[in-house]
């Protein structure tokens, strides 16, 4: 319920930063964003299920995409950036499939923590130093740094006092400040605004590491790829390029391109669910999604210079149909695998049967 509640406002904070309420959008995705900790708490507590595993990650997704997306277009943030983040989640996650498949288990790792924190404060953070720096309160957010620098540090001694327990979250998030604080010191904004932008990609890419290396190396020795490998890791490629070149080279509408990235980011998730229950889709369904979804894209760019901004708006339109039908088809067609509760306590007996045969 909480992971739900997360996604519904997500279009909202997009909506806001369009209408320059760049204030609300700031504190509404803050918001957003603190529930996570909440639903994190929840499962911790109560135990996870089929339906708030897989729904999770993907409200961090979509989040992401619905902060960093309006940005592009307006020309604040680099495309290059942006597509380059979207294009590491895509692969990612059509990685993750791959290895299913193959019964290998690419666990997610802390540096994948570390990303999911670093791309939200990353936008966070942004848009408080161009507020701040706009309204000519510089001392405002010199303030919330060093409180964001000291208050981890508390909570960690805190509950090494309490609980005698190490929260390495808190010293990464206590050192993430440094390089703020030392650029709103002796740099520019729009130094600041780079650096942070470099940050993101830089951390969005290092914790693919594990996935793009270990896991390729794991592939040795399994089933050579197939189609249905190679129409899902050519989409995660060819996807968030177009969306971003449409979204900075046409007149389309970003709403279109926002939903498209979400849905697919969505379906992603789902995707790796079925994989590990041997329901993924083939080649043959998931390869014509996406090619006539980068169709419909391909068009709008070929028909910006060449067509008026009505037929740019119905390729990208009839994209984002074809994307909705999809993916709607993949939710309604795996619907026993992420509502079925017995789910959990199935996929928990094959962790420890595995377990107990690799020992």
């Amino acid at each position: 319920m909480v992971t739900f509640a997360r996604l519904v406002p997500m279009p909202l904070v997009a909506w806001f930063a369009f209408r320059g309420d760049l204030w609300v959008a700031v504190v509404l995705g803050t918001l957003i964003g603190c529930t996570d900790f909440i639903d994190g708490y929840l499962a911790r507590k109560h135990g996870p299920t089929v339906l708030g595993g897989l729904m999770d990650p993907i409200a961090d997704k979509v989040f992401i995409a619905f902060a960093y997306l309006p940005f592009v277009g307006n020309g604040f943030f680099p495309a290059w950036a942006v597509g380059a983040m979207f294009v590491r989640e895509l692969l990612v996650t059509a990685l993750r499939t791959t290895y299913e498949r193959r019964d290998l288990r690419m666990k997610t790792s802390y540096l994948g923590k570390i990303k999911t924190w670093t791309q939200m404060q990353g936008i966070g953070m942004t848009m408080l130093f161009v507020l701040l720096e706009r309204d000519g309160h510089r001392d405002v957010m010199l303030g919330l740094l060093i409180a964001a620098m000291i208050a981890p540090l508390i909570a960690f001694a805190a509950l090494w006092a309490v609980r005698r327990r190490v929260w390495k979250g808190a010293l990464v998030m206590s050192a993430l400040q440094a390089p703020l604080l030392w650029l709103h010191l002796h740099g520019d904004l729009q130094l600041t605004v780079e650096v942070i932008m470099y940050a993101v990609v830089a951390a969005t890419w290092i914790s693919g590491i594990d996935y793009l290396v270990v896991g390729v190396r794991q592939l040795r020795g399994k089933a050579p790829l197939d189609a249905a490998d190679w129409v899902r890791l050519l989409g995660a490629l060819a996807l968030p390029t177009l969306l971003v070149a449409v979204l900075v080279a046409t007149p389309a509408s970003p709403w279109p391109i926002m939903f498209i990235l979400a849905l697919e980011l969505a379906a992603g998730g789902l995707d790796n669910l079925l994989a590990h229950h041997r329901r993924q889709s083939g080649a043959a369904s998931w390869g014509l999604r996406l090619a006539a979804t980068c169709a419909g894209l391909a068009a709008a760019l070929l028909l910006a210079d060449r067509a008026g901004d009505a037929a740019v708006a119905a390729a990208v339109a009839s994209a984002l149909a074809i994307c909705t039908v999809g993916v709607a088809w993949e939710f309604w067609r795996g619907r026993d695998v992420y509502l079925d509760p017995t789910r959990r306590d199935k996929r928990a007996a094959r962790a420890d049967a595995d377990a107990d045969a690799a020992a």
